[in-house]
């Protein structure tokens, strides 16, 4: 479900499922059984994070949700419940099947995260110490090799530094005389006067005064244990190996998707919807359009590498008014598409009298659909009005939990004045897309 595994507690934050008491339990059961089918295709295909989310929310509704359901006790459905229970241990033993697999990916992606991380800090390290070292070396261009000496930097310098062999004298430069000296001659006894003075000798001439003093690198105290010399390399540090994010990628297909989401941020998969079924379907309504009774069918079709696309076009028995259409023996419906192996991805209806937009009617009926799946679609024909055709989903906040939550009787009543519902087909996650399709018309002919 991305690039990045998720552990199998992440994922079961995403297997929560909430219930609506005001819709019938019967096509709970329907819907119930819908996801497990998903699950089960994604668990073939080893798309596990999928198919643990999927197998997740089946024994969340059959295990937590429906036993809320005020008909769940009722003697007619004893029969159903008993094959949701089956149903619930193959689940939980294809979520102990799936955990490990999903958890040692995840750890295995966590790992990999953490040594990629230190050797970027290592090389980083590296990277200072060179440039560092780098740095002392430049200190005497001309020497790279004699290190920097405060001694050395100070020789000659009047009061700090001296040369080895010349000692300057403190005294002052001005000419000293010192007394006559008698010199006594032994021989004849006469005393010679000297008339020699002495001058101390003249100080060493001063070196030339140096200026500026020469600079001092930056005080570094106290300087850090350096590591070992590393030789320069002009060529920058290979960058570390990249993470492969799965040590099998082909167990973690995530297949083709779209760039659309909910509202709330969830992402929508890709539903292909084929491009003639409009024209298809007001064919067969033709005769119901003409004496303004509406007409119903249900998109069903196929998941596969996580595409949906509607294959089929079911029209079932149905009966219908100007502006309502509620369909008939659900189980032989359900049965048809048992045996077609489909699943229901939304509806398609007629307007005959009215305009493009989903009624009061229309988005309760729609949220049971939208419920169980989130890309379910409800497709609106209004011939005499234009526009003409319409691809609606409900908004996920606010239209879903404002539908699912309202109780307000009759059938039509108004709802708040609030972006309930939105297209689906520009910028959504629809595809029209040229290619056949079936219709089964399971109506009795008349």
């Amino acid at each position: 479900m991305g690039t990045k595994p998720r552990s199998s507690n992440e994922l079961e934050e995403l297997a929560n499922i909430k219930m609506d008491i005001n819709i019938p339990i019967r096509q709970y059961f329907r819907s119930a059984d819908q996801v497990l089918k998903q699950a089960q295709i994604y668990k073939q295909e080893k798309d596990w994070e999928r198919a643990y989310v999927l197998h997740m929310k089946y024994t969340n509704l059959c295990l937590t949700e429906l036993p809320k359901h005020p008909t769940y006790k009722l003697p007619e459905n004893k029969a159903k419940i008993k094959d949701l229970n089956r149903n619930c241990l193959e689940a939980l033993d294809a979520l102990e099947h799936m955990k490990p697999i999903l958890d040692g990916a995840y750890n295995a992606y966590v790992k990999k995260l953490e040594e990629t991380q230190k050797l970027e800090q290592a090389t980083s390290i590296a990277n200072q110490t060179t440039q560092w070292q780098s740095q002392q070396r430049s200190v005497d261009p001309s020497n790279p090799s004699k290190e920097w000496s405060l001694q050395e930097a100070l020789k000659g310098v009047i009061g700090v530094g001296y040369d080895e062999g010349t000692k300057t004298s403190t005294i002052g430069h001005q000419k000293a005389d010192y007394p006559n000296l008698s010199l006594h001659n032994q021989s004849d006894g006469f005393v010679y006067q000297s008339k020699v003075e002495y001058q101390l000798p003249q100080p060493p001439q001063l070196p030339p005064k140096i200026s500026p003093l020469p600079t001092l690198p930056p005080k570094v105290s106290p300087l850090p244990t350096l590591p070992p010399k590393i030789p320069i390399d002009t060529k920058s540090p290979d960058l570390p190996p990249k993470i492969k994010l799965y040590d099998h990628e082909p167990e973690h297909r995530t297949g083709v998707t779209t760039d659309a989401s909910t509202e709330r941020g969830e992402p929508l998969r890709k539903l292909l919807l084929p491009k003639r079924l409009q024209h298809r379907f007001l064919s067969i309504a033709e005769r119901n359009t003409c004496n303004k009774i509406e007409t119903c069918g249900i998109l069903a079709g196929t998941l596969k590498n996580n595409i949906l696309k509607i294959t089929t076009l079911i029209i079932p028995k149905q009966t219908g008014t100007s502006d309502t259409c509620t369909t008939e023996n659900e189980e032989d419906l359900f049965d048809i598409q048992d045996k077609h192996d489909l699943l229901t991805f939304g509806w398609i209806h007629t307007h005959p009298t009215q305009s493009c937009f989903l009624s009061s009617v229309d988005l309760h009926t729609h949220c049971s659909y939208q419920l169980m799946l989130p890309e379910a679609i409800a497709i609106v024909c209004a011939p005499a009005s234009s526009p003409n055709f319409g691809i609606f989903r409900l908004t996920d906040p606010p239209g879903l939990d404002i539908i699912s939550n309202c109780k307000q009787t009759p059938a039509f009543h108004p709802h708040p004045d609030l972006p309930i519902y939105t297209g689906a087909e520009e910028g959504g996650h629809v595809v029209v897309s040229d290619y056949e399709f079936t219709v089964l018309d399971v109506r009795d002919k008349k």
